[in-house]
């Protein structure tokens, strides 16, 4: 915070800001405490040249409610409840070999566990045999574990290096990750680094919301889209609002207002394909993994999703 100078670049590059959210120059210069309406996109840090906003956000957000680590993650390994969804019985993910460990995350695990399935039938589609990472938890990225030190969330993590190469269904995940030199990527670099191997054939319009964390990432999502037969709608990207009271509703109708003429928007964030299906009428979403799984053939998620894929 002392390194602010008060350019107020932050809030012009804020979503949140501009639908009447919160103001991270006064949450800079101690002004404002009401950073829970920051979305955590990162683009107040993306705009900075001096400091690291979004940092200082996050501690913020934390402290304002006075959060701690939930008592689930302690039970459980992850900080949301997990529900009793029906694909955890029905499409379960099965294993298929030692290339590399497939971790899903808190979304995943706890409220769409068909996506963990759709992850590890893409990468079979790829040709890369893969396995469920060991001890797998909380990455420790949501806000609630900035009520502990660095170093204490460097130790969970730790926990989860088994030492062979993690690929993520969050992007959250696997930059959590690598901040503390564990070996990890988003599986979307997966796809990209083997665009030749990609299963063809798929004839659809695709509009690409990536997520916050994956927006540099537009032209491999592109690329992506295209290697499996698919054209880009070449829309406007953005932030789909997450949780945040007062502006995700917003956010999100700009996004769905980009994404129009789509047969589907693909995403490369759990809490992006989440948020978009459940948008009543809205256009239907694919994480990045289920349209590769599409592309070869298998269409076993599809049918957990509440806007229904027109195939």
């Amino acid at each position: 915070m002392s390194q602010c100078i008060g350019c107020g670049l932050c809030d012009d590059a804020c979503p949140s800001y501009k639908h009447g959210g919160c103001s991270p120059q006064k949450i800079m210069s101690g002004e404002d405490s009401d950073a829970t309406l920051c979305i955590g996109c990162g683009k107040c840090s993306d705009a900075c040249g001096n400091t690291d906003p979004l940092y200082v956000m996050k501690y913020m957000h934390c402290r304002t409610l006075d959060a701690t680590i939930p008592d689930t993650f302690y039970k459980t390994g992850f900080v949301a409840p997990i529900f009793d969804h029906p694909s955890r019985q029905e499409l379960p993910y099965v294993p298929s070999g030692d290339d590399v460990y497939l971790m899903a995350g808190c979304t995943v695990e706890c409220s769409i566990p068909y996506l963990k399935y759709a992850g590890g039938a893409a990468l079979n589609a790829t040709g890369i045999s893969n396995s469920e990472l060991p001890d797998a938890t909380c990455c420790t990225l949501p806000v609630p574990f900035k009520s502990i030190t660095d170093e204490e969330r460097d130790e969970i993590k730790k926990k989860m290096n088994a030492g062979k190469e993690i690929i993520a269904l969050c992007p959250g995940c696997s930059e959590e990750l690598t901040l503390s030199g564990i070996h990890a990527k988003h599986i979307s670099k997966v796809f990209y680094e083997n665009l030749d191997k990609l299963p063809k054939g798929l004839d659809l319009k695709i509009a690409i919301e990536p997520g916050c964390a994956l927006e540099t990432c537009m032209h491999e999502f592109e690329e992506i889209v295209r290697a499996v037969g698919a054209t880009p709608l070449g829309n406007k990207t953005g932030c789909c609002g997450k949780s945040v009271r007062g502006v995700a509703e917003k956010l999100m109708a700009e996004r769905q207002e980009e994404i129009k003429g789509a047969d589907a928007v693909v995403v490369g964030c759990p809490l992006c394909a989440y948020k978009y299906d459940k948008v009543p009428g809205g256009i239907p979403v694919l994480h990045i993994s289920e349209l590769v799984a599409l592309a070869a053939g298998d269409t076993s998620t599809l049918k957990y999703h509440s806007n229904k894929l027109q195939l």
